[in-house]
């Protein structure tokens, strides 16, 4: 997300030179533009931002490799090289939810995944039905936490994938059995839009279902820039972001998804100035370090629900003066953010969530033309 704002930046001082640069208006189209009937009309410098910025968030993309029979490209456990999967696999286990709705939305199916109430909620909420209900589906764990598995009945399961994630101890646990039983495993890590788009690439293909990819995925991608590109200049917002977890209360940095939708949104994040933020997604919060920056917008990224996290936030700081005398919190500026579009993986919706954080940021602004999906 970094890499987006940054060059957002550059777009906007280049853009400014060549107006500075340009000669001035004589009154005739210069041989060979549209305007002259002659070859085509360059691109606007809209057009060009959207562009770079659709370069940019392909660049993951772009390095998977598609063959005939097999999809080839680089997971969590393949840190030095790329692993090769054969497409169509008959029997596929998914033991994260977020990612069992994307191999869904990409085609697939699935003979085992994870349950449990918020697991079976996000099923509904995604793909339309509670998927572990289906014949032949057999729900493996109540939780994605590799330390609630049963190794021996997913192998018993005999498929021929298995998809985890990096988190809750995931690939870790299922690694040793599944390769001695010769079952291939895509280990995944998804922070954030660059990383859907490449997965989702990766299993449209490996299930078989390429044209998704570009039906789907294609108009995520112009949406996403779009928003983008109608964020106004000046005026950049200073924002805290937070996490509110099942029990406690961080602050986002921009290695985090919301953090760094925040950052490519032209706003500040006011935790990336703070100590120890190197290679950390989420920071212990200080009050007195929140006043002295003094956000104007304070967003909640709620782990169990709005509900849970505004309880959470009030139990926590409602009663702190230093709380109290946050520009944010007097203006009626704290914003609690959809969990199915800012907490769980929104796929498919990303553009949703950007043009939702957007017009928080920016109230003044216009992001409606933006169709809901």
């Amino acid at each position: 997300m970094k890499k987006i704002f940054a060059l957002l930046i550059c777009f906007c001082l280049f853009a400014g030179v060549l107006t500075a640069c340009a000669p001035a208006d004589t009154g005739t189209a210069p041989a060979g533009s549209a305007a002259a009937g002659g070859g085509t009309a360059a691109p606007s410098d809209k057009e060009a931002r959207k562009a770079a910025l659709k370069a940019e968030f392909l660049k993951a993309a772009n390095e998977v490799t598609v063959d005939d029979d097999s999809v080839t490209f680089s997971d969590a456990s393949s840190a030095e090289g790329k692993i090769t999967v054969k497409k169509n696999p008959s029997k596929v286990v998914n033991l994260y939810a977020s990612f069992t709705t994307l191999w869904y939305e990409a085609g697939g199916s699935v003979t085992g995944c994870i349950g449990g109430e918020s697991s079976q909620s996000l099923y509904t909420e995604y793909i339309g039905r509670d998927i572990t209900a289906d014949e032949g589906v057999t729900v493996v764990a109540a939780s994605s936490s590799g330390k609630k598995w049963d190794t021996e009945t997913i192998i018993a399961l005999q498929p021929e994938l298995i998809i985890c994630s990096t988190a809750m101890s995931g690939y870790s646990t299922i690694e040793s059995p599944a390769k001695a039983a010769g079952i291939p495993v895509i280990a995944v890590r998804y922070d954030d839009f660059s990383d859907y788009l490449k997965w989702f690439k990766v299993f449209c293909n490996l299930s078989g279902h390429p044209e998704l990819w570009d039906s789907i995925a294609m108009k995520a991608l112009d949406d996403v820039a779009e928003v983008l590109c109608e964020i106004p200049d000046g005026n950049a917002p200073r924002v805290l972001s937070m996490f509110a977890n099942a029990s406690t209360l961080e602050a986002n940095t921009s290695s985090t998804v919301v953090g760094g939708m925040v950052s490519a949104m032209k706003a500040v994040n006011i935790v990336d100035s703070w100590d120890n933020t190197e290679g950390a997604d989420r920071l212990t919060i200080n009050l007195e370090t929140v006043l002295a920056a003094d956000p104007d917008i304070i967003i909640v990224q709620c782990h169990a629900g709005t509900d849970a996290a505004k309880a959470q936030v009030e139990e926590t700081y409602g009663s702190n003066p230093v709380w109290q005398s946050l520009s944010a919190v007097k203006n009626g500026k704290v914003f609690y953010l959809e969990k199915s579009l800012f907490h769980n993986k929104p796929n498919s919706r990303f553009a949703q969530a950007y043009q939702q954080l957007a017009q928080i940021l920016y109230p003044d602004a216009d992001f409606s033309f933006k169709s809901e999906k």
